[in-house]
């Protein structure tokens, strides 16, 4: 497979990628570059495995298969390296954090990557747990903690 090929095979998931981007790191720049770093980093890294593959030979079902491999394989790229990089922007992001959704983005950033995966990506929890390489019991806790902050957020906001 070349670099274009691959690129193409992931086009139906870039929308995706950026959202989970854009939720690690609210800065649409800083998100957009996030993806294209995550999307260098991991053809260099699976680069053998890559070559490998003929997309041309591959049926449908081959293909979304591949496809969901390379996007969780993605999505754990970019947990790492975005979780990194939103702790070096820390002060920038609180300046420019979007008004839209300000109890979601208040969030540490892991809990907003499980909040994300969970109910925009639709993943399982056994899902989540190989995508972002953490325990199951945390990954529950985050869940479950996510739900109370932005419960416990959008309640301060209503008022009798």
């Amino acid at each position: 497979m070349k670099k274009n090929e691959f690129y193409q095979l992931l086009a139906p998931l870039t929308d995706k990628l950026y959202r989970f981007a854009f939720n690690i790191i609210p800065d649409d720049l800083q998100a957009e570059q996030l993806l294209i770093d995550c999307l260098n980093a991991y053809l260099l890294k699976e680069k053998k495995n890559i070559i490998k593959k003929e997309v041309n030979l591959l049926s449908k079902k081959e293909a979304q298969i591949l496809r969901r491999n390379y996007f969780k394989g993605l999505l754990r790229l970019m947990s790492e390296i975005g979780v990194r990089r939103s702790f070096q922007l820390g002060d920038q992001l609180k300046k420019t954090r979007p008004n839209e959704y300000s109890s979601f983005f208040s969030l540490e950033p892991k809990i907003r990557m499980v909040m994300t995966l969970r109910y925009d990506a639709q993943f399982t929890v056994e899902e989540i747990v190989d995508v972002l390489q953490l325990p199951r019991h945390e990954v529950i806790e985050k869940i479950h903690n996510g739900r109370f902050l932005l419960l416990n957020n959008l309640n301060k906001g209503v008022s009798l």
